[in-house]
């Protein structure tokens, strides 16, 4: 956040507009440098006001981790920023889940991914991937997922279907990011019946996703090929919003 320097800047602006009246209308003809002091008190209230209006209505209010991370490419639910990824942790696969708040109130979230019958898993005999967990406004962190790939799938990219969705309880609040990721397909949730449960749970291949888009996994090499029901699902505030206190992990 940037309230010293607003501060600076509003403190300049009214210093500014005050030289300006006094330069333009209290000044008399004959006083030194009087033309001079006129065009510079202006020049200071233009300077001052036009970057107060950029850093009060245009200018971001929190960085964009996710793209400092993993680049400008990412996808958009209403709000919410994220990207999965498959990485390798040592000899075991994970399904990391990257995601930003772009607004100042709390968002509950759900990623789905539905990858191809013969792919990645993370419970035995469990095919699709139903993410859920909340963001705090403002928030940017990671969820990992173990996962087990299968030999002849390792060093390979598959084709997974992605959906998502994304519920602000108080509404969005004010916007601290910008920019916005990728369109994605979406899915029906009832957000207003049973009690919100976050973590990673099995995913129906009934569920309906809406106009899905395809993303593109590489699968990594030298890892676990089967999948251990013990694999817990990890959560990770790497940066808190303002209204946050310290980053914290959670795991179930």
């Amino acid at each position: 956040m940037h309230e010293i320097r607003n501060f600076v800047l509003v403190i300049s602006l009214i210093a500014g507009v005050v030289w300006s009246i006094v330069a333009w209308f209290v000044l008399g003809q004959g006083t030194f440098l009087r033309d001079p002091q006129r065009i510079a008190s202006v020049v200071v209230v233009v300077v001052c006001a036009a970057w107060l209006v950029y850093a009060l209505r245009i200018q971001d209010k929190l960085p964009d981790h996710l793209k400092e991370v993993l680049g400008g490419i990412y996808y958009e639910a209403d709000g919410l920023s994220f990207m999965p990824i498959v990485r390798a942790n040592g000899d075991q696969a994970e399904l990391s889940l990257y995601y930003q708040n772009r607004f100042e109130n709390l968002a509950e979230a759900i990623v789905h991914l539905r990858p191809p019958e013969d792919s990645f898993v993370f419970r035995p005999g469990l095919r699709d991937i139903h993410i859920a967990f909340t963001a705090g406004g403002g928030e940017f962190g990671v969820i990992h997922q173990p996962i087990a790939v299968p030999r002849h799938l390792q060093g390979q990219v598959i084709d997974v279907q992605l959906a998502a969705a994304s519920y602000y309880p108080h509404s969005h609040g004010a916007r601290w990011r910008r920019a916005a990721g990728m369109p994605c397909g979406t899915l029906l949730v009832d957000w207003g019946g049973a009690a919100f449960k976050t973590g990673v749970h099995e995913g129906s291949g009934e569920i309906e996703l809406i106009s899905p888009v395809t993303l593109h996994l590489s699968m990594p090499e030298g890892v676990r090929s089967e999948a251990n029901e013990r694999d817990m699902w990890t959560q990770q505030q790497i940066s808190a919003g303002p209204r946050s206190r310290t980053p914290s992990s959670a795991s179930c």
